[in-house]
């Protein structure tokens, strides 16, 4: 039942169980046009079939699938125009005067996305503040789920509340804009708003707000522009870690940057 379903993706069952036999009792290793991931599920369900309880066709499908995912995987791997791995261990990872602020926002997922964001826009630091889960409190399981390392690698910091964050970021970085991100009426599209820095020795800081009551209205007054992506269907906005990486980008495209 195995063998019918690995040939509904295209796999040769028969050439796939040679690979698996030449694995186990030669010395001549994984098949690479296989890898050892895919033969190790193909061998583990076999030894395991006998015992399972479950119904076998549903099994046989279910394994067929995950072979043929890792097929593909180890095909994709091996491309050497396909970067598939972190090259944090190869290269000094670029800054850019760039900061984002998380505004009491709820989500550790959402956060650990930012994160992530942030480390591949180049961003030079992440203000959480208030219940915004972070990388040395409260949350810091489920953020490292979505953040995936990048926790570690982006520079970040803590306050109590958004307005210490607004201080700080006064105090020490007082040429930088602060950009919130909220539907109002006086927000304009993020594509029509000049972000400065980069070449003009200024900087950009990137306020987000909590999923629910967006970012604090007490704070309006003090930031230097509100920006919206444009909504086209019945939704109001989208999930604060899908703007991110729009809005920044942007940025990083206005100032011309571009990867090495």
């Amino acid at each position: 039942m195995l063998h019918e379903q690995l040939e509904v993706f295209g796999i040769n069952a028969q050439d796939l169980s040679k690979a698996a036999l030449q694995a186990e009792t030669t010395t001549k290793g994984f098949d690479e046009n296989y890898g050892k991931s895919a033969i190790k599920a193909y061998r583990t369900h076999l030894s395991s079939s006998s015992t399972n309880k479950e119904d076998v066709v549903v099994a046989a499908r279910r394994c067929a699938r995950q072979v043929d995912f890792l097929i593909k995987r180890n095909k994709s791997q091996q491309l050497e125009w396909v970067r598939c791995t972190d090259v944090a261990t190869q290269q000094t990872p670029q800054r850019f005067p760039l900061m984002i602020v998380l505004d009491n926002v709820r989500s550790a997922f959402n956060v650990g996305s930012i994160f992530r964001t942030a480390d591949a826009c180049g961003c030079q630091e992440v203000l959480t503040t208030g219940i915004t889960p972070h990388p040395r409190g409260n949350g810091c399981e489920k953020l490292q789920k979505s953040a995936l390392g990048a926790e570690h690698v982006v520079p970040s910091q803590h306050f109590e509340t958004t307005q210490d964050a607004l201080t700080y970021i006064r105090s020490n970085y007082s040429n930088y804009t602060l950009v919130g991100m909220e539907t109002t009426n006086q927000s304009k599209c993020y594509t029509e708003v000049v972000y400065p820095g980069k070449h003009s020795g200024n900087g950009t800081v990137v306020v987000l707000g909590n999923e629910v009551t967006g970012v604090d209205t007490e704070l309006f007054e003090q930031l230097d522009v509100i920006v919206e992506l444009p909504m086209f269907g019945s939704k109001n906005s989208l999930n604060i870690a899908a703007c991110a990486p729009v809005v920044l980008y942007e940025i990083l495209r206005q100032w011309g940057v571009r990867a090495k």
